[in-house]
């Protein structure tokens, strides 16, 4: 067994859960979503990921008398968030009004059915920096927290998923999700780990991981592993392709459907639907126009300023 190293990290003393204006990531490629998903000022969009409320902002300002955003995330201090940052739109008597929805992306085509048809939707998949940061959501592997990983409160926990599954589903979910070489021994140590107790925190999973990797390997192994945990207990791979083929029906003409992905699972079912949707093979009626036939990345600049936007892959497409 490899000599566990230690950790340089200091253990925050505040859960930045409770602070109420714990700011949120910087929006990523905003002037390119908001020109893009923005063709009719008095329509009705849809925000799938509301977060911070960076693009929201950016949305609203855009509209006019008669324009709705319906705002939906699962993350109950995200929907808190904005309703303090954005009363004023909330208000009954705004020209521009806003509807928030502390739920799944994916029950916006059914919410969305009373209002009509929609005139866009907007996705950023990313998880947020205060996400990330938070002491509560097991989030990252840089914050000792409990095991959770949900972005809501229901369903199970990450704690649920590695004190219980067996090895042969474990092996899988780092193998589908996170696409880790190590998968067959990181699970194999960890079976063995939680047989002499259970795994309760991000840094149990950490120990667990540095102790079977080498130093130089590591931080790549800690973020697939993560990553693959948080896909499945969220569900995110299989909630992203039905919004897609949900959302389609209900988008008015011209409606365009703006994405921005950070891994290469995502972009994968987005680039596969758009092409399904927009194919005119075996005499299929096209139901989308690709706009953009190769994804749109974010320029030196925004990396340079914003770190976090150097994944970052925008595809956009238009209803026809």
């Amino acid at each position: 067994m490899m000599k566990k190293k230690k950790s340089n990290y200091n253990r925050r003393k505040v859960d930045k859960d409770k602070v109420a204006e714990y700011d949120y990531h910087l929006p990523v490629l905003l002037n390119e979503c908001i020109e893009n998903l923005i063709n009719n000022r008095s329509g009705i969009y849809i925000d799938g990921t509301l977060g911070g409320g960076g693009h929201a902002a950016r949305i609203l300002e855009s509209l006019t008398e008669g324009g709705i955003l319906l705002a939906f995330d699962k993350d109950p201090f995200a929907i808190e968030h904005c309703e303090r940052k954005y009363h004023s739109y909330l208000n009954d008597s705004a020209s521009v009004r806003l509807r928030l929805y502390n739920d799944c992306y994916s029950k916006a085509p059914e919410n969305a059915l009373e209002y009509g048809n929609i005139n866009g939707l907007l996705l950023d998949l990313g998880v947020s920096s205060r996400q990330l940061d938070s002491e509560s959501r097991g989030l990252s592997y840089r914050v000792e927290s409990p095991l959770d990983m949900r972005f809501g409160t229901k369903g199970m926990s990450a704690e649920d998923l590695l004190n219980n599954a067996n090895s042969d589903e474990l092996e899988m979910i780092l193998r589908t999700y996170g696409e880790e070489p190590r998968a067959k021994l990181i699970v194999r140590r960890l079976i063995e780990r939680r047989r002499l107790s259970p795994l309760k925190t991000t840094f149990d999973l950490k120990e667990i991981i540095e102790n079977c990797v080498p130093f130089n390997l590591q931080f790549k192994t800690l973020s697939r592993v993560f990553q693959a945990i948080r896909i499945y207990i969220n569900d995110e791979l299989n909630v992203l392709e039905r919004t897609i083929k949900n959302i389609i029906p209900i988008l008015a003409t011209d409606a365009t459907i703006v994405i921005m992905s950070y891994h290469s699972l995502e972009d994968r079912i987005v680039k596969t639907l758009f092409r399904e949707f927009s194919s005119k093979a075996d005499e299929k009626i096209p139901q989308l126009k690709l706009i953009t036939k190769k994804p749109i990345y974010p320029s030196e600049q925004e990396i340079e300023a914003n770190p976090r936007a150097r994944s970052a892959k925008l595809r956009i497409a238009q209803k026809i």
